[in-house]
């Protein structure tokens, strides 16, 4: 079955979700013998535009997960671009969609069901959606290696699945279900190592000059363009998320988090979320398998 593109959607700072949104998309592209585009909105001036979808795309959006939601500084962003470009794309049955998140080897609490509750809200009809474990953000252990061969080979399955589903689209495939609440009120609260409430949310990185080079590069990643620079050393002094872009990609380690809650919450989760945990994967299901289960169930419940 030949489809016009897959769109691809990301928000990375680390490059965990780029690379799990990128193997999804190339697995699927190549069953599909679709076109797949790749567009970041990690950065501000990605944020500038809203997407342009047409009626024959499928979306893939990804995102990671942030205290069990999608980042509260991109939600704004996801909603408006979900809900004006499905609009603007004036298909009857809805845009195909797949909501693919990544969490850092604790928990994607209620970002699933958040982002899939979006795309249904915005007119699309999610076919799939994935929660992929990828190394988490504040960590150097915990999911390191994430996603491995096992993540990506079941990564690689799951692309199987959608492309028969797609390959079947219509307007009578049933609700995507996935685990969690579309319309979530609070965040995750962080905890410390005596498991109360780590409050590390002002906490900033700082930078060690006589480490530092000058060279510029956490000013232009930072994805809230909150660094700037004081006498060529960075400075910051806008609003952090916490996503540690400006920590692991300085080249000389110069950039550190010290807030002494911040560590605590780090050795509390690489303490208690050491375990592996394993990849989750959803499909819809067509209106008349699920009728056949359904009746299945109703006569052994007789």
């Amino acid at each position: 079955m030949d489809m016009a593109r897959i769109k691809t959607y990301y928000f990375s700072p680390t490059g965990g979700t780029r690379q799990v949104a990128q193997h999804l998309a190339e697995r699927l592209g190549a069953l599909l013998h679709a076109e797949v585009e790749y567009h970041s909105y990690t950065l501000p001036r990605e944020r500038e535009a809203l997407p342009v979808f047409d009626a024959d795309d499928i979306v893939l959006w990804a995102t990671p997960v942030y205290a069990g939601r999608i980042p509260n500084k991109t939600l704004n962003y996801v909603r408006a671009a979900i809900t004006h470009s499905s609009h603007q794309a004036l298909k009857p049955s809805g845009i195909k969609s797949i909501a693919l998140v990544t969490f850092g080897n604790r928990a994607y609490d209620n970002a699933l069901a958040e982002l899939v509750g979006l795309m249904e809200e915005g007119g699309m009809k999610p076919v799939g959606a994935a929660a992929m474990v990828t190394r988490h953000s504040f960590s150097d252990t915990l999911g390191a290696g994430r996603p491995n061969e096992e993540d990506l080979a079941a990564l690689d399955r799951f692309a199987e699945q959608l492309s028969a589903k797609l390959s079947i689209f219509n307007s009578q495939l049933s609700i995507l279900k996935v685990p969690g609440e579309a319309h979530p009120e609070k965040f995750y609260t962080p905890l410390k190592t005596n498991n109360a409430p780590a409050g590390f949310l002002k906490a900033k990185p700082s930078c060690n000059p006589d480490r530092c080079t000058q060279c510029g590069k956490c000013l232009e990643i930072c994805p809230m363009g909150s660094i700037g620079a004081n006498d060529g050393i960075p400075a910051f002094d806008g609003i952090c998320i916490k996503c540690q872009a400006c920590r692991r990609r300085c080249p000389t380690g110069a950039i550190a988090f010290t807030d002494h809650e911040y560590l605590s919450h780090v050795a509390m989760i690489e303490r208690t979320f050491a375990a592996p945990k394993k990849p989750e994967f959803f499909c819809s299901e067509t209106v008349q398998s699920r009728q056949i289960r359904t009746e299945s169930q109703n006569k052994l419940s007789l």
